[in-house]
């Protein structure tokens, strides 16, 4: 299910796909022997990423250095991810959890009006939730409500 996004974080990290690999199996390991201590399974992918995070750069400060241009070159970027990246990684993945938490019908009305990409009006909106436009917007207003709730759940505030 996450193992997309422990890949991908590894090897933003600048991993090579077998060391990408090798960071996977320890996060993994880790996340296996640390399964009890995890009391809300929401926070399991921030936990996934920072760890991920940690263990890669780890690797790729242990990797020998060879001569840029020799056959062992792994042409790789040492850099690891910025601070911010990593943490908008970690609130979009609390984001699509709480998501997933909240009813469908609030899901489904939060992720057309700030998510689906493309803007509708209230009145076509209100249609297809099959609700009338004026009460889309108290409806709105609760389903926010929710995802806030859930959030503050997760350790983020409203600030």
């Amino acid at each position: 299910m996450y193992a997309g996004l422990v890949n991908g974080v590894a090897r933003r990290v600048g991993l090579s796909v077998a060391d990408a690999e090798d960071c996977a199996q320890h996060t993994w390991l880790s996340l296996f022997r640390r399964r009890r201590q995890i009391k809300d399974p929401v926070a399991v992918p921030a936990w996934l990423i920072r760890t991920t995070h940690r263990q890669a750069v780890a690797i790729a400060r242990g990797r020998p250095r060879h001569a840029p241009g020799s056959s062992l070159d792994l042409a790789v970027d040492r850099a690891a991810l910025p601070d911010a990246k990593l943490e908008e990684r970690e609130l979009r993945s609390h984001m699509d959890a709480a998501l997933k938490a909240l009813n469908p019908r609030c899901r489904r009305l939060l992720v057309a009006l700030y998510l689906g990409g493309k803007s509708q009006s209230y009145r076509n909106l209100a249609g297809a939730m099959k609700v009338k436009p004026n009460s889309l917007g108290p409806l709105r207003s609760r389903c926010l409500k929710q995802l806030a709730e859930i959030m503050k759940k997760m350790g983020y505030s409203a600030d």
